[in-house]
């Protein structure tokens, strides 16, 4: 058996940290001190050691408590088991306070290009030594990532319908239109309902894919205004429909955050009536949720509070 074995497996691990406190200050009153024990409860920790391993590890002389030549052989050999058994506990420790570890999120583009990037700013402020790994899916996607336990926590706008998830709200705000910014006289002079049904209308439509959750909720909004929209161009995410409507080839729908985003090349307008687009975060039901990524909704929250108040 390899040396360091042998000597875990003689002495257990409060006999090498009491050892190494009194090796360090030299008697056994100030190694009590060091490690907060009592003087007698050190004395008895270093006495069933050396009978454990059958040799003494100090004798006294001149009044002073001097190591043997076994006793300074173990203190180099346990030094290192010492070492390790410290950085153990403070990674216990910090993986309880969540200064470091390793969050996986998943979310949707629109959430990592528009929100994500704040969120994590913050984060890795106050948490600067946990890696983050951000999974970019589509909103089908992150259920298989969470049940997977690939991520541990998924960002997307309305509901995921999964019995194995859990969702919790972090933000609201209105559904809007992102139209060319050549509009932006008349959607500022404040439009109507009927007005920009009409305006929306007489342009083609920068189409999302059926399972993007923001163009599900605009369909809805249509059937329910007698509204069918027109175009020929269908996108995956909102980024390249935002970047199409840039350019004048149509309008988009869009989320609050996105919306809040200014640019210049563009204008949005909330739908009317009003229509609801809430952001959640999602959790497997049968995990518990780490303290890392409750502490990231928690920041995505606050995020979303102050852009959708200023």
């Amino acid at each position: 058996m390899h040396a360091r074995a042998t000597l875990r497996a003689i002495m257990r691990l409060r006999h090498i940290e009491v050892f190494q406190a009194v090796m360090e200050t030299g008697s056994m009153s100030a190694a009590a001190r060091l490690i907060h024990l009592t003087q007698s409860a050190v004395s008895r920790s270093i006495a069933n050691a050396e009978l454990q391993l059958g040799y003494p590890l100090f004798h006294r002389a001149g009044g002073r408590l001097v190591p043997t030549t076994e006793g300074l052989a173990l203190f180099e050999e346990s030094s290192a088991i010492f070492e390790r058994l410290e950085s153990l506990k403070r990674t216990a420790h910090n993986l309880k306070s969540g200064e470091q570890g390793l969050l996986r999120i998943a979310a949707i583009p629109a959430v990592c290009h528009k929100l994500l990037p704040d969120a994590l700013a913050r984060f890795h402020r106050t948490h600067p030594n946990v890696i983050v790994q951000v999974h970019t899916v589509h909103k089908r996607q992150i259920a298989t990532e969470l049940l997977t336990r690939a991520v541990d926590v998924g960002f997307d706008h309305y509901t995921i319908s999964h019995p194995g998830l859990q969702s919790r709200p972090v933000g609201t705000g209105p559904l809007l239109a992102m139209l060319p910014a050549r509009h932006a006289r008349t959607v500022s002079d404040g439009i109507s309902a009927k007005a920009l049904i009409a305006l929306l209308s007489s342009l083609p439509v920068i189409a999302l894919t059926d399972d993007d959750p923001l163009y599900m909720a605009f369909l809805r909004y249509c059937e329910h205004q007698g509204f069918r929209p027109n175009g020929q161009i269908l996108v995956q995410t909102s980024q390249l429909a935002e970047e199409l409507v840039a350019r004048e080839l149509g309008w988009t729908v869009v989320d609050f955050r996105t919306a809040a985003m200014r640019r210049k090349d563009v204008v949005v307008t909330p739908l009317q009536p009003y229509v609801e687009c809430p952001m959640n975060a999602f959790f497997a039901k049968n995990h518990s949720p780490t303290l890392l990524a409750r502490r990231m909704v928690d920041t995505v929250k606050a995020v979303l509070k102050e852009g959708t108040s200023a």
